[in-house]
């Protein structure tokens, strides 16, 4: 998607890892991440979430963060953090999370 792109504040980590997710007044559950960036990251839960929906998604190492869904195409949903994450513990995150290449 173009406008996505152009929208795009920082370069996305591609990337295949579990969260856990909660939407308002629900149990949380895992979910696949499928990439991350500093201001919100892009999920594929098992139920459609609607944009504008605020939910709670909890990276690895991390307590949970509030965050808005933004959009949802089929099951992937993009959700934008309440608060960015700190350029230290994204740049950890990502040393955690990343592929290793061959």
């Amino acid at each position: 998607m173009a406008g996505e792109q152009e929208r795009r504040r920082d370069e996305r980590l591609s990337l295949d890892a579990d969260v856990e997710f909660r939407r308002k007044r629900e149990a949380h559950y895992t979910v696949r991440m499928q990439d991350l960036t500093p201001h919100g990251c892009k999920i594929a839960p098992p139920e459609r979430v609607d944009a504008g929906e605020m939910v709670w998604v909890q990276l690895p190492s991390l307590h949970s963060i509030v965050s808005r869904v933004k959009w949802t195409t089929g099951w992937q949903s993009g959700v934008e953090f309440e608060q960015p994450m700190h350029p230290a513990v994204f740049d950890m995150l990502a040393a955690r999370l990343a592929p290793v290449e061959a």
